[in-house]
């Protein structure tokens, strides 16, 4: 039996030290802890149920947020090429404007599966379990069907398609569950970091669910702009929305220096896409002009460069944005 000291020295230098091509050791150490923090978890996992919360952990880095998670561009990890193949016909762009609870119960069933096999599945395709608990100057595991791998977290057979976390590391787990997540998650986001320069990494990695918040406050805060900001029509008579510049999905945050209100037409036309560079230039010409006569505005672009030279880091995000295959559509 390994004891609490030992096993969160050597949980803490998995996440922080071994070698990783990609994220999976990340995204099974979150499983090991989420599971073991459920009332009444068992010991005994089925690659099932760890594939159902990898489609979950990266459903949304997938297709909300495009995030890379390998240095290899040509190397796509499996996880992810199953998420855009069975979820094709859903995507618009290469994003997926609803979100996962509304995705047809077929599709995730399937996907689920997929990721078992390809993930968790036979010969080289069972790699993450195996070399999970390996640390550095250990022997390579046997992923041999019949052989039977054990390790300090939990002991796993490849052929029954099942890992068993040992008593004491499901105690473990559960017991420093806020502390080790926290380490999980920030030691995910630093990978990321180093692979992507999307903005608040930490934030979209931690979001299982992706929740928006109303935006209505913003009508008041820019009720003196009457004018859709696309096609320049009059909003007293039509409906209007409030509109983030740049895709929440990249942005990841309410700012009023990236809100903007439009009417109903053009912000369903534009939903999660770029306006054309010209409509850029009028949001800094927008900002410039009225960060004086708003302060809610004033105070958003501090938060933005506290200097004051904001203009690049709006352009910096604007074309970072588009790197990512954010498409631009043309409006109005």
């Amino acid at each position: 039996m390994t004891d609490d000291v030992e096993l969160r020295r050597k949980f803490i230098s998995i996440i922080t030290k071994e070698s990783k091509s990609n994220t999976y050791k990340f995204a099974l150490a979150r499983f090991l802890l989420d599971h073991s923090h459920k009332r009444d978890s068992s010991y005994i996992v089925s690659f099932r149920d760890i594939a159902k919360k990898f489609l979950k952990y990266y459903w949304h880095q997938e297709c909300k947020y495009r995030i890379r998670q390998n240095y290899d561009p040509k190397k796509i990890p499996s996880v992810v090429q199953v998420i855009r193949q069975v979820f094709e016909e859903e995507m618009v762009d290469g994003y997926i404007p609803a979100y996962f609870e509304d995705m047809p119960r077929e599709k995730i069933k399937n996907a689920e599966e997929e990721i078992k096999k390809s993930v968790f599945g036979s010969g080289k395709k069972s790699q993450v379990v195996p070399r999970f608990q390996r640390l550095k100057g250990q022997q390579p595991p046997d992923r041999n069907l019949h052989i039977r791998g054990t390790g300090d977290f939990y002991d796993y057979d490849i052929q029954r398609g099942q890992l068993e976390i040992k008593p004491e590391a499901l105690s473990f787990f559960n017991n420093n569950y806020n502390v080790l997540m926290k380490a999980v998650l920030l030691e995910w986001s630093r990978f990321l970091e180093k692979i992507n320069t999307l903005p608040r990494i930490i934030e979209k990695v931690e979001s299982e669910e992706v929740k928006r918040r109303r935006l209505a406050e913003y009508e008041k805060i820019f009720c003196d702009q009457s004018d859709c900001f696309y096609c320049n029509r009059r909003l007293d008579d039509l409906q209007t929305h409030v509109d983030h510049f740049i895709p929440w999905s990249y942005i990841f945050e309410d700012e009023a220096w990236n809100l903007v209100l439009a009417c109903e037409r053009c912000n369903l036309r534009k939903s999660d896409s770029l306006a054309p560079q010209n409509f850029r230039n009028d949001l800094i010409d927008r900002n410039r002009d009225y960060q004086n006569e708003i302060p809610e505005l004033g105070k958003s672009l501090l938060r933005l460069d506290a200097e004051n030279n904001w203009e690049p880091v709006i352009k910096h995000h604007y074309n970072n944005c588009k790197e990512y295959g954010f498409t631009v559509r043309n409006l109005p």
